[in-house]
């Protein structure tokens, strides 16, 4: 069984940096092209008035924490209502992925060992507090 939040927050995690670049005012026209196929793919696909709307604000919003929080929260509950919908996810991010690094969005990390933690964050004017 899959386990959905993890692939919500990986789903999030990639489209926070992504609509940062389709918003930004100097991205080029072909980065804007290719984040608005990525997003369009998910945001064909979902049917939970809940995560499309979530997505949507995420769209206006994507450095708020608490819109990314909503997105995170509606995809899970979208998953749980159709899990059909997580596999759609999980592949969706094998897909997503390279294409949002040619546009320069990657984020990798490789933790061996036991209790590794691993934070990963993206964007500008951010903290951490661990």
């Amino acid at each position: 069984m899959i386990e959905f939040a993890p692939l919500a927050a990986s789903a999030v995690a990639l489209l926070t940096p992504l609509l940062g670049k389709a918003v930004d005012k100097g991205v080029e026209e072909v980065g804007k092209a290719a984040a608005t196929g990525i997003l369009g793919k998910l945001k064909d696909k979902l049917s939970h008035a809940g995560a499309k709307e979530a997505l949507e604000d995420l769209s206006k919003q994507p450095t708020d924490a608490d819109t990314q929080a909503a997105l995170r929260r509606q995809l899970v509950k979208a998953m749980e209502a159709d899990p059909v919908m997580g596999e759609f996810v999980k592949t969706w991010l094998g897909e997503a992925t390279p294409q949002a690094a040619e546009i320069g969005i990657n984020q990798t990390a490789n933790a061996q060992g036991y209790n590794n933690t691993v934070i990963q964050i993206s964007g500008s004017a951010n903290a951490i507090r661990y």
